[in-house]
């Protein structure tokens, strides 16, 4: 965290240097080019700075969403858990339509088949119970 807020203070240091050259460059010396040419460095990294954070917080929400369907699908016993969690890449709205989709009960193995069946019922694959 100290890094990034050091690399904060670098760029607006070298952002305020820019904007004196700016103000003060009316003779087109060298040394203003220079702090002008520095100065606009400054803000490309910040301006990429922005926009590699501004991409990056929906890339990681996204990735949770579809960790977190195929893990909640698998535990659930679902045949298609391997499928369903494309739905993450929908964002909140494909976790949104999981959670309405889902199963209300936790499907476990048959003891007979080893097909996934509600609890308290007979297996609907081999009938036994």
């Amino acid at each position: 965290m100290k890094r990034i807020v050091r690399v904060g203070w670098l760029l607006l240091a070298l952002t305020c240097c820019g904007i004196v050259a700016f103000a003060q460059n009316n003779g087109g010396d060298a040394a203003g080019a220079a702090c002008s040419l520095l100065a606009c460095g400054g803000f490309g990294i910040f301006y990429l700075l922005i926009l590699a954070v501004s991409i990056a917080i929906p890339v990681v929400i996204i990735v949770v969403i579809v960790k977190f369907i195929r893990k909640d699908a698998v535990s659930r016993g679902m045949p298609n858990a391997d499928s369903i969690k494309w739905l993450g890449l929908l964002g909140l709205l494909g976790l949104v339509i999981y959670l309405l989709q889902r199963p209300d009960t936790m499907y476990m193995a048959c003891t007979n088949c080893g097909q996934p069946r509600s609890p308290g019922g007979p297996c609907p694959h081999c009938g036994n119970a």
